[in-house]
């Protein structure tokens, strides 16, 4: 073996402390921001830190989103509807009931209840409880699990007075299974009570049971976004960390001091706390930035509700000249208050699933090609999930698989089309 020494080269990139603030400073909400200047002026004497419990600036236009499982379930009604096909009082009402749909999907208010506190044009309530009770999943926006129950076998054209009967009257003899009881009361035999009774079990007692975690946290957004005559105005909601600054006390001590040892230690305080303040309003210049990208590019879909439009870290990138890494940082768990509603950024971003000659198509454009397909249907023929591949493509120029379809159409809460099928 030939054993000597060697010289090479070799590049490495390392980051300085001062970089890896900077990227964890970007990535925090700004509740941990406010904990962190709280602490930073307790232990550095240039730092100047007065908290503050007001929204400052942002308080006139900060709407604390209500606990996720009341918005959830609001916001899983109101985006099967188009607000464009209604009139405002209309929508007004329709968003109004679909607040007061519990966990379960059971609407708590009824109109009598509702004409207490205000008149109502006749008419506007009925037509808009048909709206929702015609939604996904079959049976939402019913008043208990009765009326739910027929709800679902009127949508299969099923509902039968024997099923009523049973339904309004017999739901506790179905649960202790008292047949023969049955059988005599309604003067049917055994097996019609049998087959109506296999049916009713078939059906969801509660149609969004188990379809939204609950969690007792509200959502504040790290950005607010409010229309102006100019355009729009983007604010962060970040002002209640209230006023920082360097220590100017303590400024002129280092500047007068002549002992090395403490002019050391000043010289150390003072660029951690200069560093600190210029990675927070680097952070307030880039979320500013994305936030307008952001909302340029999916300002269609945020006014008129329409389908994500396809967006991706890299198409943002582009935009603003800023690395993929800082964009995906800044976003990270931080929600954006539109004018219309509060959403994460995470939801904005879509990567198209394919190209043809045009702007890509995301998952949300499938799923709302998807349910068009399916409202459009004949009741006694549906589409099978192999047919909805072929109209996908065929009439959209979509491609997706037939596993694809299965997982979109669950997402949707829209059963199989033997369940779909109305005799």
């Amino acid at each position: 073996m030939n054993m000597k020494p060697e010289l090479t080269q070799d590049q490495q990139q390392h980051m300085s402390a001062a970089q890896i603030q900077s990227l964890h400073i970007l990535a925090m909400p700004a509740d941990a921001l406010q904990e962190l200047l709280q602490k930073e002026s307790e232990e550095n004497p240039f730092m100047e830190y007065q908290p503050s419990s007001s929204a400052g600036g942002a308080e006139e236009y900060l709407n604390f989103v209500a606990a996720p499982e009341k918005d959830t379930v609001k916001n899983f009604i109101l985006e099967q509807l188009n607000p464009q096909q209604f009139s405002k009082p209309h929508w007004a009402l329709l968003s109004y009931l679909a607040a007061c749909v519990d966990d379960s999907g059971f609407l708590t208010i009824t109109e009598q209840d509702l004409t207490a506190k205000f008149p109502l044009p006749p008419g506007l309530f009925a037509s808009c409880l048909q709206t929702l009770q015609g939604l996904h999943p079959v049976g939402i926006c019913a008043y208990d699990i009765r009326e739910c129950l027929k709800l679902q076998l009127q949508h299969n054209h099923k509902l039968s007075p024997l099923l009523t009967t049973l339904i309004d009257d017999h739901l506790s003899d179905i649960a202790a299974n008292n047949l023969n009881s049955l059988c005599h009361l309604l003067h049917s035999s055994k097996a019609e009570i049998m087959t109506a009774i296999n049916m009713i079990k078939k059906l969801n007692p509660s149609p969004l049971k188990g379809l939204f975690e609950k969690t007792d946290t509200y959502v504040v957004p790290d950005v607010i976004i409010r229309l102006t005559p100019e355009g729009h105005e983007t604010i962060l909601n970040d002002s209640w960390v209230a006023s920082y600054s360097l220590s100017d006390y303590y400024i002129n001590m280092m500047q007068t001091a002549t002992d090395p040892d403490v002019k050391s230690y000043f010289q150390q305080k003072y660029n951690r706390a200069y560093m600190l303040i210029h990675n927070i309003e680097q952070r307030r210049k880039t979320l500013i930035t994305l936030t307008n990208a952001i909302w340029n590019w999916q300002y269609t879909y945020i006014q008129q509700h329409h389908v994500t439009r396809p967006m991706t870290l890299k198409n943002i990138a582009d935009l603003t000249g800023l690395h993929i890494s800082t964009i995906s940082r800044s976003t990270k768990d931080k929600y954006v208050q539109t004018p219309w509603s509060t959403v994460s950024f995470k939801s904005l971003f879509q990567s198209p699933l394919l190209q043809k000659g045009k702007e890509g198509l995301c998952k949300n454009s499938i799923k709302k090609a998807l349910r068009t397909l399916i409202d459009t249907e004949r009741p006694d023929a549906p589409y099978s999930d192999l047919q909805l591949v072929e109209l996908l493509q065929s009439r959209h120029a979509m491609t997706v698989s037939r596993r694809a379809i299965q997982k979109y159409r669950n997402a949707l809460c829209i059963p199989n089309s033997y369940e779909r099928k109305h005799s």
